[in-house]
């Protein structure tokens, strides 16, 4: 075979298919810049195009499309037409990319780079990826294997008859009565 060279770079080829990700660090007031670095050095070989809501952190991003915050039909609208899922591991974030089908990957905020009080989404994450609901990642310069990972998966899934899982319907049915309470 002797050597071979791409023809197109990775970036290329993920623009001339329908893919995007997005990338969400939620809404809590500690910075985030450790996922917002990794995602700006991996854009061009993430799927395009990329979305990223930066929340509560000082960031611009050339190649990305940036938002500090949306409203839930923004959110619900990108998510749902993602094609990869990048997000911190907070419980509300994670329940609505299920909901949507999705298998997203986890990078959860520490305690030990301030990015939260302490490793409660480091624990939330760790339960969901032993069960196969999450790809967790500690280690983010490992990302770009995990997009790779969840897109394999992702097909995967959507190949399957969709089955919602107890616990979300359950609490999807709380929240809904919560929400039908204030109304």
């Amino acid at each position: 075979m002797g050597n071979t060279r791409a023809i197109f770079s990775q970036g290329v080829l993920w623009r001339a298919v329908d893919m995007s990700t997005f990338v969400t660090v939620g809404n809590a007031t500690q910075p985030f810049p450790r996922l917002l670095r990794t995602i700006v050095e991996h854009a061009e070989r993430l799927p395009q195009p990329v979305t990223i809501q930066y929340g509560n952190n000082d960031f611009s991003c050339k190649t990305c499309q940036a938002v500090a915050f949306m409203n839930m039909e923004q959110y619900a609208q990108t998510l749902t037409e993602a094609t990869a899922v990048v997000m911190h591991a907070g419980v509300g974030s994670i329940i609505h990319a299920l909901r949507v089908g999705k298998v997203p990957i986890v990078v959860p905020r520490l305690s030990k780079y301030r990015e939260h009080i302490d490793n409660h989404q480091l624990e939330i994450a760790q339960s969901l990826a032993g069960d196969g609901k999450v790809i967790l990642v500690l280690d983010v310069e490992k990302l770009e294997s995990a997009v790779q990972e969840a897109l394999a998966r992702q097909a995967d899934l959507e190949r399957r008859p969709a089955v919602q899982p107890r616990m979300i319907r359950l609490i999807s049915e709380r929240l809904s009565v919560c929400r039908n309470a204030k109304n």
